[in-house]
């Protein structure tokens, strides 16, 4: 279907973006390219339906040249692509009009028009979402409108560029779902993705760095090589990490790619069935009411085997007294005149509006926050979680004033955000970073970018200078290599740095990020984790809104869950992660690792009750119960015995450890 003969490529006509690529995909066949970022996956993407043309090499696409103009038409009716980012390829202002608009061009009848329309818009549950605007829906809906409207084009190829970045975990299960199904029917899937999870989905995996193929071939033999994936920015899956550490504490396990092989594997080695769940034993319950005896034992050495596991009890109460953000009674719609007659009541069906597809949303929806009541406290890591729609954004832009409650009120330090004479002072405590940060950027030079913000406040040239220079060190950016650039002529992790070092300038006490490390590779991914870590332990506050459950639980005091714009859970990481089957309804998951615990548990291994775990405790855990050694010795030059010998990071063990 694609094949792809020794490409090159240059945007600049020095540095070669495509270094001799060659990729050959077969009809029906779902293949997954992985690479850290500016390995130059996008721009090979981009020459599958010839919206580049390689300098050297060919490129053909169902037996047609991209090279030669009068194929192109046929070409990108047969190669459907999905962006990396939706603002990108929405054209239209109504969702249904939006959809329909490549197949219009096609030249569809009307009523095969119609029916496609239905039917895509079904398929990434958006039905009841037609006549809305498209510039009116969150981030998530944004990215379903758009692959919604390249499989209405019914193509022979679908081609994703991170098109799941912005989805929430639901959100990315249903496009796993529809690929798998398309793929099913015989349609050929080109997956770009920084999920190792969907990766290990596909036929065959693809890694490029540098313009290169650096290895190719099927995810059990691609995804469980550390040290190479290590080398190119990569991460290996969660099931093949916690394979390696459980083979290193002396488990015998096959190295695993699935989180349901592993499930089978270690069930079957330590002894399914042979340890009886007891009745009533639940997620949620206490270490304090765990049975004695094994349990007693095992739960003291996860928690104090050195990296692991956390209790479902709160270490942080909500007293508001030392609150620096508080929310009271905050309710908020965008349609106000609508709102006010449906304040207090829920329209007919609505609850069932929410569950009419596996994608999570509501359609029918007037308040996008309602009687939200929470408050975050000085020095506090604070996360916020919730499924595509639910509020997230909206949120958070209510917290220096940008937007103002329709009803309620919110406090910054004691001071009300609508009180127009404290709104500067507020602005200036609080610093909020959106989602793709580097769209903030707008000025001629790095140097005036970051010193805008300051210029601002009226301080004076040396002021300036000095919050310029300890913005860009914070951001680990050289000042005298940097300030004087474009922004724009730097890398995408480069720009990113960039726009929080604007933020920062302004010395905020309080941060406020929206999505941070969305569509970062994991590496740079860990890199602007550990960044924001560091700056909350100088003093900072920070709330921080993410996806990935693995990284709110990891990093955060409490975390906030929304759904459908109204407080489902405030609490500890444990208060909220132990409540797996809840979490899963309104399409946010769990942790990893708990998620392979809960799979063993319904094996009947016994994994004591109330317990967080992370990679580490559980692997631990698991020794334990089969009769082996808790903990391991370190071999000599290694920090982490439970690490030696895999060649990855140990540091998604080691920062942040479990709370």
């Amino acid at each position: 279907m694609i094949d792809c003969t020794d490409i090159e490529f240059t945007y600049d006509g020095e540095r070669l973006a495509l270094a001799g690529v060659d990729l050959h995909v077969g009809a029906g066949e779902f293949v997954c390219i992985l690479g850290g970022n500016g390995s130059g996956k996008s721009t090979l993407a981009k020459h599958l339906n010839a919206l580049l043309l390689p300098d050297k090499g060919s490129v053909t696409v169902d037996g047609y040249s991209t090279a030669e103009a009068r194929n192109v038409y046929r070409i990108r009716s047969t190669a459907g692509m999905v962006f990396q980012n939706p603002d990108d390829q929405l054209v239209a202002s109504l969702v249904e009009d939006d959809v329909a608009f490549g197949p219009e061009n096609l030249g569809v009848e009307t009523a095969e028009l119609v029916r496609r329309v239905e039917e895509c818009l079904r398929q990434v549950g958006l039905v009841g979402f037609e006549t809305h605007e498209t510039q009116a829906l969150s981030g998530g809906q944004k990215q379903r409108v758009a692959i919604a409207g390249v499989l209405a084009m019914q193509p022979k190829v679908l081609i994703l560029d991170e098109a799941s970045a912005m989805l929430d975990p639901r959100g990315r299960k249903g496009l796993m779902r529809v690929c798998k199904e398309l793929n099913a029917q015989g349609m050929a899937v080109v997956m770009i993705t920084h999920f190792m999870e969907e990766a290990a989905e596909a036929d065959r995996v693809v890694v490029l760095d540098h313009g290169k193929v650096a290895c190719q071939g099927a995810p059990q033999d691609v995804l469980v090589r550390t040290d190479v994936l290590a080398n190119l920015n990569l991460e290996v899956p969660f099931a093949c990490d916690l394979s390696l550490k459980l083979q290193e504490l002396g488990l015998d396990v096959p190295t695993c790619v699935k989180e349901t092989q592993l499930v089978d594997a270690v069930a079957s080695a330590i002894g399914e069935g042979s340890h009886p769940r007891d009745s009533g034993e639940d997620d949620a319950a206490s270490p304090s009411v765990i049975p004695g005896g094994s349990h007693e034992t095992l739960t003291s050495a996860i928690l104090n085997g050195g990296g692991g596991g956390s209790v479902a009890a709160s270490t942080c109460d909500d007293n508001s007294d030392d609150a620096v953000i508080a929310f009271q009674g905050v309710s908020f719609t965008y349609n106000p005149s609508k709102g006010k007659r449906k304040r207090g009541k829920r329209a007919k069906g609505e609850a069932e509006a929410g569950k009419r597809a596996d994608w999570g949303n509501d359609p029918d929806a007037v308040w996008a926050l309602r009687d939200i009541d929470f408050s975050v406290k000085r020095g506090e890591f604070f996360g916020i979680a919730g499924h595509t729609g639910s509020g997230k954004s909206t949120l958070i832009q209510h917290m220096n004033g940008i937007l103002h409650p329709t009803c309620g009120r919110v406090l910054v330090e004691g001071r009300d955000v609508a009180d127009k004479a404290q709104a500067a002072s507020v602005r200036a405590d609080v610093g909020v970073v959106f989602q793709y940060p580097e769209h903030q950027l707008f000025a001629d030079t790095v140097y005036n970018d970051v010193a805008f913000g300051p210029r601002n406040l009226k301080l004076s040239d040396d002021e300036v200078d000095a919050r310029v220079r300890e913005s860009l060190e914070l951001v680990r950016l050289d000042f005298d290599e940097v300030q004087g650039l474009s922004p724009f002529e730097l890398s995408g992790g480069q720009q990113r740095r960039v726009a929080f070092a604007g933020v920062l300038a302004m010395r905020p006490s309080i941060l406020v990020l929206d999505e941070p490390v969305a569509g970062l590779d994991p590496a740079a991914r860990r890199d602007f984790l550990a960044l924001i870590a560091h700056l909350h332990e100088q003093g900072r506050t920070v709330v921080m809104i993410s996806h990935s459950m693995d990284d709110l639980a990891e990093r955060c005091d409490r975390v906030l869950v929304l759904n459908e714009g109204e407080t489902f859970e405030v609490g500890t990481p444990g208060d909220v992660f132990l409540r797996a089957g809840e979490l899963n309804g309104i399409g946010l998951g769990i942790p990893a690792a708990q998620r392979v615990a809960n799979g063993l548990r319904e094996r009947g291994i016994p994994l004591p009750a109330g317990v967080l775990f992370d990679s580490g405790s559980l692997a631990r855990a698991l020794v334990e119960l089969a009769g082996g050694k808790a903990t391991c010795e370190a071999p000599e030059g290694t920090a982490d015995g439970c690490d030696a010998g895999s060649g990855r990071a140990a540091a998604n063990d080691s920062e942040g450890g479990a709370r």
